[in-house]
Formats: structure tokens, sequence, C-alpha cells
């Protein structure tokens, strides 16, 4: 095959998988937003069949031997496409025994496994949803067995589809740091005598307001709504079928503010990535290809790096109190700063502190990791969530709801996708740093200049993520591999002030 010939091939495949990616995402976002309960069903069997015929054009003879072609001649093109077509040849081999009959049946189990999810979360019962994920385990463990490569144990195969240069052993570690700086920073705040005020945190605030908090929020942080829209659902999640189309959901609690308020910062991070990433990238079909910590970090950054920052809540207090200025009356603004940076033990991964985030994080990193190894199995898994639980945070779980189905992840075959959350969190602190030393980070946040933050992650890391692995791309904006230090020392500095330690 010609240099031309893979071009033209190139262009066809790009657009064919833009136009059905386009649909099934946009489905996707309908499924978990608006779609009625009882249509449910009827719409997990609507997206296996779509879904199926994407990955049938994708086995077909013509589709590999382009792959092939290109791989074999990659040198020969632009960065943008060299890396295209690496990650296709990788995504071929993945699937290269992976018949489509089985991938039906695993679309079909993830599937019915969301809407089982839901109907146990609402319920607060476990045992309505374990057959699913069962089954979710097993069809994830055949499918690993099909693999040409082979890892060092079956979990290290899906965190290479996740996180590119991870594995058990290096995450072990890394959490092994974490844990060992965060808990004894946790445990001098449980006896710092400094008091800080939260009871206004569970101040009713009605929907309207909300909703009127959200959207000013996401145009405040740089994220286009005219490219975007934002909705509600039960997991906030982000999808973006395109640059000029990037979906943003939350969740309101009328009794928990805070919750949606950095829930809506949290995605419109992962929304201005998904919007200012090279036009090139959607053109040819390369954006989208971070890894999910490449993505986290975006959004771990503008969450808590930029939201939880002091200078952040001057920059946004006055409107904040002016659309509550009935509830917040008697909150001030340093109040509100310190009450949502409260860290103290608790149940929910979303709504936990920036400091004991990653513990919760390690709940799960460690369950799904002895799961897919087949040290543990599905059954009375949610005694074991509990008891580690108890075990990190030193908190009781009293049902199910707010212990093992908290999370929509594992309801879709995401098993590998919990570290990243941690490793966001590492890489954000560490692009921080490198920030600092080019922009007045902070200044440019009190005078609510986030347009500026914005360019610079737009040039230093928007406009190379998909082109790398994580650990090169780190490299290429911080001159430096992953360093933890970084991360561990901004913690330690922030809430030994905050608790005046």
């Amino acid at each position: 095959m010609t240099k031309k010939e893979i071009l033209e091939k190139s262009k066809y495949y790009a657009r064919y998988k833009r136009a059905y990616m386009y649909v099934a995402m946009v489905f996707e976002f309908d499924h978990s937003t608006i779609a009625p309960k009882k249509g449910l069903e009827e719409g997990n069997e609507a997206m296996s069949v779509l879904m199926n015929d994407i990955f049938k054009t994708f086995k077909s003879e013509d589709y590999i031997e382009y792959v092939k072609a290109a791989y074999e001649k990659r040198e020969e093109f632009s960065p943008e496409y060299k890396r295209l077509f690496e990650l296709n040849y990788k995504g071929y081999k993945k699937e290269q025994n992976l018949s489509p009959e089985l991938q039906y049946e695993y679309q079909i189990a993830a599937n019915n496994a969301y809407t089982k999810w839901l109907e146990a979360k609402n319920k607060s019962d476990y045992s309505i949803f374990e057959p699913s994920l069962n089954k979710l385990v097993e069809l994830t463990q055949k499918i690993i067995s099909l693999r040409e490569e082979k890892f060092a144990t079956p979990y290290d195969s899906l965190l290479d589809d996740f996180e590119p240069g991870n594995n058990e052993v290096i995450l072990d570690d890394f959490f092994s740091q974490l844990k060992a700086r965060i808990v004894p920073l946790l445990k001098k705040i449980q006896n710092s005598k400094k008091q800080i005020r939260s009871d206004f945190l569970e101040y009713k605030i009605s929907v309207p307001k909300q909703e009127k908090v959200s959207n000013y929020l996401l145009k405040f942080n740089g994220f286009d709504m005219s490219s975007g829209v934002l909705s509600t659902t039960e997991h906030p999640f982000t999808t973006f079928p395109s640059h000029h189309d990037v979906r943003v959901t939350t969740h309101y609690f009328p009794t928990r503010f805070a919750s949606n308020m950095f829930s809506v910062i949290h995605e419109g991070g992962h929304g201005i990535f998904a919007q200012n990433e090279p036009d090139k990238f959607y053109e040819i079909g390369l954006a989208g290809s971070m890894t999910s910590a490449q993505h986290e970090c975006m959004s771990r950054f503008y969450e808590n790096l930029v939201g939880r920052n002091e200078n952040y809540i001057h920059a946004i207090w006055k409107k904040i109190s002016s659309i509550c200025k009935k509830e917040y009356s008697d909150v001030s603004e340093k109040e509100f700063f310190e009450g949502v940076n409260l860290a103290r033990a608790s149940l929910i991964r979303t709504e936990s502190d920036e400091l004991t985030y990653c513990l919760h994080i390690m709940v799960r990193y460690e369950i799904e990791k002895d799961l897919i190894n087949g040290k543990i199995s599905t059954k009375d898994l949610n005694k074991e969530w509990n008891k580690r639980y108890s075990e990190y945070l030193g908190v009781s779980v009293s049902n199910d709801k707010e212990g093992i189905l908290q999370d929509v992840h594992w309801s879709n075959g995401s098993f590998g996708y919990f570290p990243s959350y941690a490793l966001g969190n590492a890489y954000a602190s560490q692009i921080l740093n490198t920030m600092k030393k080019d922009i007045d980070f902070d200044d440019l946040l009190k005078n609510g200049k986030l347009k500026d933050i914005k360019a610079w992650l737009k040039k230093k890391a928007f406009s190379i993520a998909s082109l790398k692995d994580p650990n090169d791309w780190l490299k290429e904006i911080t001159g430096e591999a992953l360093n933890t230090d970084y991360y561990l020392s901004y913690l330690e500095e922030k809430f030994e002030k905050l608790f005046e330690l």
C-alpha cells in the first residue's frame, strides 16, 4: 500500500469512526441523563448492536490491511499520523483474537450492569448488582486471556489499556508513598485545635440557584458554552463527541451545595481539555487519545488547584454570595474557603476532601486489582469494601449506597480506571510547579484571569496530550519524570497552614 493510499484509507476510517462514535456518545449521554426508566433495557440492546457494528468494521480485512501497512510506514508520516498509526496498531493487536460475538456479549453485559447498578443504588442493595458485576469480571478475564501480549498479571493488562508504562509494582509503590505522608498528616489535622466552620455546607440551596452557579462557574473557568452543554445525571461525567459538542453533567443535592460546585468545576476541567485539543487531532481521529490519568490530571487541576485555591474563592465569592444571598448571609469569604477545604475522613469519594481523596482511590485500586487477578470474588464484596474503609479511613459504612454502590465505574467494566484519579492529582501538582515559573498563577486566579491559565495549558499540555504516553507527556511539560514530592509537599504546605499545625 502506497503512502497516498494509506492517507486515503486513514481519512476514510477517521470519518467513519468520527460519525459513528458521535452517534454512540450522544446516545450514551441521552441514556444516562434523560432516558425514561422503562426504556433503559431497549436502549441497552440498541447501544450494543451499534457498538458491535462499529467493532465489526474495525475487524474487517480492509481495515486490518490498512492498519498493518500504516504501522510499517509510520516513520514516513507527520508526528500526528505516526501516533495515530501506532495507536491503531496497538488496538488491533489487543483485539486480534476478540470475536464480534464475545464483544457483543460483553457490551450487553456492561449495558445491563449499568441498569442493575442504578436499581441497586436506589435500593441500597448490593445483591441486585452482584450477578452483573460477576459477569463483567468473568468476561473481562476471558478477554484478557485472549490477548497475545502477556503481562505479569491480568490487572497489568488493563493498566496498559488505561495507563501505558504503569503496572502493579509501580502503582503499589506510588500508593505506598502517598499513604506514608497523607495518613500522618490526617492524624495531625484530627488532633488540631483549629475549628473550621462547616454547617453552611448543609444549607439548603434550591436547584435553580445551583444551576445558575454551575453555568457561571463553567463560563468563568473558560468552558465555551457555545460548544458545550450542562445536564444532570446520577453520577457526573463528561463526554465529547467533538470539540464543538462537549457535554458536562452534574448532580444537584439540595443540602450539599459544594458537591455540585466541585463536580461542575471537575467535569468542566474535562470539558475545557476536550474543547482545546488541536483541530487536526479531531480531523484525523487522534483527539481523545490521551490516557485517563492525563485527562483526570486536568479535571483535578481545575477542581482542586484552581477551585479550592483561596484566590479563586476570592474571585468568585461576590457572585456566589450574591446568588445565594439569603442562604449565605451569615457566611464570610474566609469561612467558605476554609469550609470547602475541610479535611476529614468520609464515606463518599466524589465529596471527599482534597487530602483524603487518594485513600478512597487506594480502596478501589486494591479491590479491583484482587478481583481481576482472581484473589477475591464479587460475593460479599460489599463487606470487603466496608472492611477496607474502616482500615484506611476509619469510618463505618452503614449501607451499600454509600459504600460499594457509590461509583458507576465497575458497572461499565472500567476496571483499571481508578488509579488514574490519583495519578492525575500527582501530575497536576507537578505541572502547576512548572506553570508557576512562567506565569503568576495565584495573581491570575485572584483577578479572575483564568483565560491566561487556560492559554498556558493549551500551549504546553493540551496540544501534545494525544501525541504522548503519560510519562513522556509529563517530561515534555515539566522536564522530569513523575515526582510525587510535588503533590505531597503541596498537600502538606496547604493543610499545615489551614489547620495551623
